[in-house]
């Protein structure tokens, strides 16, 4: 009972949209954890996202408003301390490239690989080397996966426009000039080159 009250306890005092898994108790026994979770969702508490994921639902007029697969991609990969880095045209809508959400939204991740089940929507983990991970920042890495994915022939006026909103909106001043070591010159000379219309217009 103890525990049970622990559980609901720290539920009570986390801000609404907070995404919980059976893990996110520990010590707390995580099978205890799980039942107490579907207790909760049964009373209309929380809000059974997939299996074994819940959320303290933000309400709307329209009902309760559902974590995006992000926001449930990023809750599993710091329940498994991994890192992550979202691929092809799930880095494409990440970073504005795309206004559609892929029904398949693919990550690289340092952890275990494994699908889950988000409604009409797939979140698909693919394990990758620590090398996949060298970057310092954290948006540039993302960028060059949403460059390779659109592909060098198919760069258009329109796609610098997102990129040059990209790297304005976060320089990674301290990182990005490293982090490039690690692109296609192809992408490597998009991005030296847009920074510096960037710091031409300052």
């Amino acid at each position: 009972m103890e525990q049970k009250q622990a559980i609901i306890s720290k539920i009570n005092r986390s801000k609404k949209g907070t995404i919980f898994l059976p893990d996110s108790f520990m010590p707390i026994d995580t099978r205890h954890a799980a039942n107490v979770l579907a207790e909760l969702a049964k009373a209309g508490k929380l809000v059974r996202v997939a299996f074994g994921i819940y959320v303290k639902p933000v309400m709307s007029s329209f009902g309760p408003v559902m974590p995006t697969p992000y926001e449930i991609a990023e809750a599993v990969a710091k329940r498994d301390d991994a890192q992550l880095l979202p691929h092809g045209t799930t880095a494409e809508n990440y970073l504005g490239f795309s206004t559609q959400v892929p029904m398949n939204i693919i990550y690289l991740t340092s952890g275990t690989s494994r699908k889950l089940k988000i409604g009409n929507r797939t979140i698909t983990f693919k394990h990758r080397v620590p090398s996949t991970f060298a970057y310092k920042g954290k948006i540039l890495p993302i960028l060059v996966l949403a460059l390779q994915s659109i592909g060098q022939d198919n760069i258009t006026d329109k796609t610098l426009d997102v990129v040059y909103g990209v790297l304005k909106k976060n320089p990674e001043e301290n990182t990005w000039q490293e982090d490039i070591a690690h692109a296609p010159n192809w992408i490597r000379l998009i991005i030296i080159n847009i920074k510096a219309k960037i710091y031409d217009h300052e």
